[in-house]
């Protein structure tokens, strides 16, 4: 009986070593794998991401002297962030003379303090956690079109723009504009929220979601923003990647739509076709501040998909003259 035993047990000792190193192959192949994979989207990135070959350099900076302080958000699971996809926007107006912090938290009083410009693009209510550019859906938290800002922040951003902060708030298509729309109606400016597209001839390679604005087409107003401060600043291509569209009966249009333009608006998964609103850009005096409200987010830096370009990086478009004249506007440089 004794013996038997003892076979039984070398015989589970065997299975059980055979079974571990089937375990170790198995987990030493799976780590290969993951290595692999992690080596080429480092090589070849998925996704959207910053072009760092953009350039950002500037012969002659508008604040050699002084700083104007520009208070980048990401306290509100912003999909865009200084040392990310905007980060061509940031080096950009570094090199111009702007000091920029990065805020974390709720927009108080206290952290508006000393700030020239509050800059708030693709705020949402709800986080979106990416490998390598890829969404993992499974891991988010909240909901993304859910209001992104308190009443307390609202009223807050309000009362610092009256009192002569100037805000530049940046919501895309869905679900940033379901997201930031009640900020913006603060300010009596209405984001549709949907998707915009124009129709063709406005848009390069056929692409109905990038519009080009133009002098020649009447879609880039009369502004300084648009003029600049002198004929070399002075803007007459600006192009926007997929974005939604803006409505204001006080506001001053400077990236006007064709009246043709459609939305798309939520909810999904049958997004409802209706006239888009009249512009995707729009500035207004607010009080003693300034604010300029856009609806797409792609315009103000420098990205790459695959091997296509769009933002500032875009060959023959003003875009990059677009950020520093809009910049320039709302720290009141003139």
């Amino acid at each position: 009986m004794l013996a038997k035993n003892r076979e039984l047990f070398s015989l589970w000792v065997r299975i059980e070593k055979d079974r571990q190193v089937r375990v170790k192959k198995l987990f030493v192949g799976l780590c290969g794998v993951i290595l692999l994979a992690v080596l080429y989207l480092t090589i070849f990135p998925f996704g959207q991401r910053a072009d760092s070959s953009f350039d950002v350099t500037l012969q002659s900076p508008a604040y050699a002297n002084t700083h104007p302080v520009l208070l980048f958000d990401e306290g509100h699971y912003n999909s865009h962030k200084i040392q990310g996809k905007f980060a061509p926007f940031g080096r950009l107006l570094r090199n111009d003379g702007y000091e920029i912090r990065r805020n974390q938290g709720r927009l108080t009083a206290e952290s508006l303090r000393g700030v020239a410009v509050l800059a708030i693009v693709n705020a949402s209510g709800g986080s979106n956690p990416q490998l390598f550019g890829i969404n993992l859906v499974p891991l988010r938290k909240g909901k993304r079109e859910a209001p992104a800002f308190t009443a307390d922040e609202i009223s807050t951003i309000r009362s610092w723009v009256r009192q002569g902060g100037s805000l530049l708030l940046v919501a895309d298509h869905y679900p940033f504009g379901t997201a930031a729309e009640s900020l913006s109606a603060a300010f009596g400016v209405t984001m549709h929220c949907g998707f915009t597209e124009a129709p063709k001839k406005y848009s390069p390679e056929n692409d109905a979601g990038a519009i080009t604005f133009s002098r020649q087409n009447g879609l880039l107003m009369n502004h300084p923003v648009i003029n600049g401060r002198s004929s070399a600043e002075r803007l007459n291509v600006v192009m926007s990647f997929t974005g939604q569209s803006l409505d204001s009966a006080t506001g001053t249009l400077i990236l006007k739509l064709p009246a043709e333009t459609k939305e798309y608006v939520p909810p999904p998964p049958d997004f409802a076709e209706q006239p888009a609103g009249a512009a995707q850009g729009i500035v207004l005096e607010y009080g003693n501040g300034r604010v300029a409200v856009l609806g797409e987010a792609g315009m103000l830096t420098a990205q790459i998909e695959g091997g296509h370009r769009f933002g500032m990086n875009v060959p023959g478009v003003d875009n990059r003259q677009f950020v520093l004249n809009l910049m320039h506007w709302l720290s009141r440089l003139y």
